[in-house]
């Protein structure tokens, strides 16, 4: 299967538009709790509304615009402590915690609170469109931008909603695009339990309205509690199409930052009760209430990428603004933030053929898009040259973090105490290292930084035997423990690095990581 180029990029503009469109028909009810009937704007749209969703996607553009395809949760976190001013929710968590030495996974799961919440699959557009027509490579970002300042439901949402998205450029039906994102998901997560009963509402005949009300039974969301019952505000007073709402007592209480599982419950009854017209489903996300930006906007840009620009109605389309008004960014001259949505998604076409190579046909104008082989998850078509098995990642996620280097991937694993040290108990840490070659390798892995009074098990440098992958099932992937024992710790904070040297070459690879002293971390 292939689109062409005139084709992929108006379904980028499709989804960009959709997005924005989505994204303020909801600003005014998010963090509210209430069911609405709205069915058009409920505010003055001629000026364009901030939203956060698209700011963090502008910062990934800038991230795959200088440092090319092979970016990962590193270098994410990088250009998150470069640009991102936010300080609120998992967003500050996630970087305070690498600020610290906390590396992804861990910084995003690390003393937060808000990991469960919804930042990540808000903002998997850019994943989907340059990744379109491979999901699993959508998912495979989508995981390295996820676990910068999420884990658990806030990963297994962003990967679901980036499958979901860079399948959408080749297959349009409901159910099909439904199944191949619950394809990427774990058998057992509170993610995968909305959609399936969402699924089985519609299944059984309810109406949106009961779907939502046993959605937020089954799985509690904190978002509309946050700014309680709907009273309607300055902005939008409350009136017969968005009424005051009275507490609603049969939901029980949820745990705070627990949001994701129910906002990707609500896209799939927007997607479902909107029966594929575009209007009715991204109001019917917003009529559900919670994260009201978010589920719209989402949704918008499935059904963006699904239809296109051309055929997003004009009463949407026309109906806000084009401009992007940033804010949660620090911008200077190499963000080089676009200031419209046309102007994001042409460069992000551009973006297209560095990212996804493999699956970009030049023809005389501009490229094909080909579609991989299988759009749903199929183990066998994961390659080491090409990209990781994400579902590897969410299986070591979040107690392993992991550098790409050119010729090798190394893997740090923590003990079950992560990143915490106590007196007297012995510290266990693994180092994997994983060939990327074509060609044999030994590796010298030595720990740097332990402190003069800590008992060792045993050396703190070893060789490590690498065989080329191809014809090699075992041994292209090695690894060596270092353990040590903490003694008179004095520190809140001790600082390490392993180095990693190739036998016949002169390059020098480092993995930085921190340890705190005792349970400092949750």
């Amino acid at each position: 299967m292939k689109i062409d180029y005139k084709t992929y990029c108006d379904k980028v503009r499709g989804c960009y538009i959709g997005k924005n469109v989505g994204g303020t028909l909801g600003a005014p009810f998010e963090c509210y709790r209430g069911v609405y009937d709205i069915d058009d704007f409920m505010q003055d749209v001629s000026s364009p509304v901030p939203n956060d969703d698209v700011d963090l996607q502008l910062v990934w553009l800038a991230a795959i615009e200088h440092e090319g395809k092979n970016i990962d949760s590193h270098t994410l976190a990088q250009y998150w402590q470069n640009y991102v001013a936010a300080v609120i929710s998992e967003y500050g968590t996630g970087a305070n915690n690498y600020r610290m030495g906390i590396a992804p996974p861990l910084s995003g799961h690390l003393r937060n609170e808000n990991r469960d919440s919804n930042g990540a699959w808000i903002r998997t557009e850019i994943w989907a469109c340059l990744c379109a027509g491979n999901p699993a490579l959508a998912a495979n970002y989508a995981y390295y931008d996820a676990c910068v300042d999420h884990s658990g439901e806030g990963i297994y949402a962003a990967v679901f909603t980036a499958a979901v998205q860079a399948a959408a450029f080749f297959e349009s039906d409901v159910n099909k695009l439904i199944k191949i994102g619950l394809s990427y998901l774990p058998e057992k997560c509170g993610v995968r339990n909305a959609i399936n009963l969402a699924l089985d509402c519609y299944k059984k005949g309810d109406d949106f309205k009961t779907a939502r009300k046993k959605l937020l039974i089954a799985e509690p969301s904190s978002f509309g509690e946050m700014n309680g019952e709907w009273q309607g505000t300055a902005l939008v007073p409350a009136c017969k199409k968005c009424p005051a709402q009275s507490k609603e007592k049969d939901l029980p209480p949820s745990v705070h930052g627990y949001d994701a599982p129910a906002s990707i419950g609500i896209v799939i009854i927007g997607w479902l009760y909107g029966e594929g017209d575009f209007g009715k489903s991204v109001c019917t996300a917003v009529n559900c209430g919670e994260d009201t930006d978010c589920t719209a906007g989402t949704l918008g840009s499935i059904l963006g990428i699904i239809n296109g620009a051309d055929k997003i109605p004009d009463k949407w389309k026309n109906g806000c603004s084009d401009k992007i008004v940033t804010c949660c960014l620090r911008g200077d001259g190499l963000l080089n933030a676009p200031e419209s949505v046309g102007a994001l998604c042409d460069r992000v076409v551009k973006q297209f053929p560095v990212v996804s190579s493999e699956r970009c046909e030049f023809a005389e104008h501009g490229f094909n898009v080909i579609a991989a082989n299988s759009l749903a998850y199929d183990e066998n078509a994961f390659y080491p040259y090409q990209q990781e098995n994400f579902k590897d990642l969410l299986k070591d996620s979040p107690n392993t973090i992991r550098r790409h280097f050119s010729g090798l991937t190394a893997k740090v694993a923590f003990d079950k105490t992560l990143v915490s040290v106590k007196n007297g108990e012995q510290k266990r840490i693994t180092v994997t290292l994983c060939n990327k070659l074509y060609l044999p390798q030994y590796v010298t892995v030595k720990l740097y930084g332990l402190p003069h009074d800590w008992t060792s098990a045993g050396a703190t440098e070893c060789c490590v035997g690498l065989e080329h992958w191809h014809g090699s099932k075992v041994n292209h992937t090695n690894s060596c423990e270092f353990a040590f024992t903490p003694e008179n710790i004095r520190n809140g904070k001790y600082e390490f690095t392993i180095e990693l040297s190739v036998n016949g070459r002169g390059e020098r690879m480092y993995v930085p990581f921190a340890l705190f002293a005792d349970n400092s971390q949750k």
